[in-house]
């Protein structure tokens, strides 16, 4: 086996080390380089255009900026949507820095609609008032203005950017993470990073089910977290989008319909012709569940889905519409191809958009372990069992804020830590085991079991005790037998896609583990977690489930919810 020097010149040093270029990862860098820290930022792919969430965005995030409206009025709408699983006071801290954070991307050059000086504002379900500063130009996706105002933010800055860096595993010194370890895709090598203080903004886990908007997002962070003794919680919690196009075939795995469905007030219809969405109410008028709902049943679409209908409008209407959306890619698509906007409804289906799992920390972003933060997606308790829409992107926003305010704050207090050399050995000798393998199985064959596993026993639909013990079973059978098999078939390592490849899939047993423990454990439904043998919600589940690492073995703890704010219905319902 081969040794990996570690010299003072090959590592790099920091007093910020942010894991994940989203838009909690870059706002964590910001922060910190403003407040003076020496920050260096790594990313998975090039920024901007690596796989982070950030970019897939839709039409925009909840800012409570004029009253009637407020922060805590922002706060009890999520608080209420999460069916009270949220951490109140994670809650409520987040919603007040977002006001001032929207007018910060705004000045950075977001292009917001606006009349008489004042944002346009929009209402989306859930929402007390309408929150939702609407964009310039309508049809337009809010990912796009992300990415072309906040990389640039990061360019103008003394921030240290490196790309093409798949990290492998945290290290840790004293009890405390001290920074990590890293694939560098372009030259095929070990990066070493030492930190006073590391945040993970690697985004969710959803890329770890087949059918999702973010197949990048496959819980890198939380699973380096949780091998490193991090706590895990609300893993049985993710949001699945609607509106994903399904056909015509030209548009799959897209998300223009959403404009179907909010700005036109699109109709959800099932294979049979029938407004299912009327016959789903209270805390089961889920749109992703209700779809796989009828789908299930035997009432879906042609493709396996629900058909998104805007037929009912007067066509002078919708062709307003169109001229105000002017030439986006995804109309453009759709005319090429002979698609009746006027009168054929596109086919929709549910696919993983944002998971609500992920590190257990506290109002500071800190995680159990000195040294480790979360923010973004991979950081649990903020929106407990569901979310509304257009409300993931603000409240991971103003995390990564937090973050790197907090870590500023720590790295004038403390020294640069030591790295343990031999932890950065037996890390590289384990990366190297797949590249030495001659024969076994691929990474793709193993990312693909797992995604069957995910799917089968712990989809939307579906689970029960039997199906998730059955799960469970199949995952340890794959880790023992299948990740012990794990070969790569090209031998060099400069952009070797597979080896990198090889940590995903390690990466995407744990996750897939976790939530399965979690769903086994949470005997009741709620949210978007639906037990086919507990099909109600109980108010004595007002409590999070909370998973460690000790050795070999998952230790799971469970944690009442507190009420500092708002109190649930005293029936839960």
């Amino acid at each position: 086996m081969q040794k990996r020097p570690v010299t003072d010149d090959s590592v790099v040093k920091a007093d910020v080390l942010v894991i994940g270029a989203g838009i909690a990862g870059i706002f964590a860098a910001i922060e910190a380089n403003d407040l003076g820290a020496d920050v260096t930022l790594i990313t998975k792919g090039l920024l901007g255009q690596d796989g982070a969430a950030t970019w897939m965005a839709g039409y925009g995030l909840q800012a409570a900026l004029y009253p009637p409206d407020s922060p805590e009025i922002h706060a009890q709408d999520t608080i209420k949507a999460g069916r009270f699983l949220n951490d109140q006071e994670l809650v409520y801290t987040l919603t007040k820095e977002i006001p001032a954070l929207v007018r910060k991307l705004n000045r950075w050059g977001v292009r917001y609609r606006k009349e008489n000086g004042k944002f346009v504002m929009w209402r989306l379900p859930g929402e007390t008032y309408p929150r939702v500063p609407a964009l310039a130009r309508a049809g337009q996706y809010a990912g796009h203005e992300y990415r072309r105002v906040l990389t640039k933010e990061i360019r103008r800055r003394n921030i240290k950017v490196l790309e093409d860096i798949a990290i492998v595993d945290l290290l840790q010194s004293d009890g405390s993470v001290v920074g990590a370890v890293g694939l560098d895709i372009r030259q095929g090598s070990l990066n070493v990073f030492k930190a006073k203080s590391t945040i993970l903004a690697t985004g969710g886990h959803m890329g770890c089910y087949r059918v999702t908007t973010s197949p990048c997002a496959t819980g890198d962070g939380s699973a380096m977290a949780y091998r490193a003794g991090a706590e895990i919680a609300d893993m049985e919690f993710a949001d699945f989008y609607a509106y994903t196009a399904i056909w015509p075939p030209i548009t799959v795995g897209e998300i223009w319909p959403t404009a179907f469905r909010y700005e036109l007030n699109g109709i959800l219809y099932n294979g049979v012709g029938d407004d299912f969405m009327r016959r789903y109410t209270g805390a089961k008028n889920v749109p992703p569940m209700a779809i796989q709902r009828e789908v299930q049943e035997g009432r879906g679409s042609a493709h396996g889905g629900a058909y998104l209908s805007i037929r009912h409008l007067p066509a002078n209407l919708i062709r307003n519409f169109l001229d105000q959306v002017g030439g986006v890619k995804w109309l453009e698509r759709l005319e090429a191809v002979g698609f009746d906007i006027y009168n054929d409804a596109v086919e929709v289906a549910p696919a993983g958009l944002c998971s609500f799992g992920g590190c257990n920390i506290n109002l500071k972003c800190e995680t159990n372990i000195h040294g480790l933060y979360a923010a973004g997606e991979i950081a649990a308790r903020r929106e407990g069992a569901y979310t509304t829409a257009g409300n993931s992107i603000p409240l991971c926003m103003a995390l990564g804020c937090i973050a790197g305010r907090e870590t500023a704050r720590r790295a004038s207090e403390i020294e640069i830590p030591r790295i343990d050399e031999e932890q950065v050995d037996e890390l590289y000798r384990n990366m190297l085991v797949p590249m030495e393998r001659e024969e076994g199985l691929s990474p793709i064959q193993v990312k693909q079991a797992i995604q069957d596993i995910l799917g089968e026993y712990a989809g939307l639909v579906g689970r029960t005790k039997e199906r998730l013990e059955k799960g469970l079973s199949e995952i340890e059978r794959l880790r023992q037998e299948d990740l012990t098999r794990l070969s790569v078939s090209a031998k060099n390592k400069k952009f070797n896609l597979e080896w990198a490849g090889a940590i995903t899939v390690r990466n995407m047993t744990d996750i897939t583990e976790l939530i399965i423990r979690a769903a086994l454990t949470r005997t009741e439904s709620r949210g978007l977690h639906f037990r086919e043998d507990f099909p109600e919600e109980h108010p004595e589940w007002l409590k999070r489930i909370i998973m460690v690492k000790r050795g070999e073995k998952v230790i799971t703890t469970i944690e009442p919810v507190t009420f500092p704010y708002m109190k649930p219905p005293a029936t839960g319902s």
